[in-house]
């Protein structure tokens, strides 16, 4: 008998997450989890939306933060991604978008974990080192 292998329990929350996804275009469903520093209970979650114009596709990463923000969080401390292709196969290669690494530094920090379902735990500076942020000096609006 084989014991199971250990899932860690934000990465179940994105597999089921991804089964909502809205993807008839790219077959890929992905799914997302959120964990904020302030939120007792489950994690917020969320899968991709694709749309037929396809700059209006939203990520799963973004759904998922975007709902712990308007439950009043502010500050992403970990997020689990899953995905699966057309047919059905894991991809543990898939990383978040440039939008989203945007969106989770917004919310997070460059210690902010990202476990991805087969690929490994990294931190948001292993993928974005140096984000745009409200802090960076923009000419004109002074600081």
């Amino acid at each position: 008998m084989h014991a199971a292998a250990f899932v860690d329990p934000l990465v179940a929350a994105a597999r089921k997450a991804a089964e909502h996804a809205h993807a008839p275009y790219s077959g890929w469903h992905v799914g997302a989890a959120a964990v904020f520093a302030t939120a007792d209970g489950p994690p917020f979650v969320g899968a991709n939306v694709e749309n037929g114009s396809y700059g209006l596709t939203i990520c799963a990463e973004r759904t998922a933060i975007c709902a712990g923000v308007v439950a009043g969080h502010r500050r992403l401390v970990r997020l689990g991604l899953t995905c699966r292709d057309a047919a059905g196969q894991p991809v543990p290669r898939i990383v978040p978008c440039g939008a989203c690494l945007q969106v989770i530094a917004e919310f997070g920090g460059p210690d902010t974990e990202i476990v991805i379902d087969g690929g490994g735990t990294f931190r948001l500076a292993d993928f974005l080192p140096r984000p745009f942020g409200a802090d960076v000096t923009v000419p004109g609006r002074g600081r």
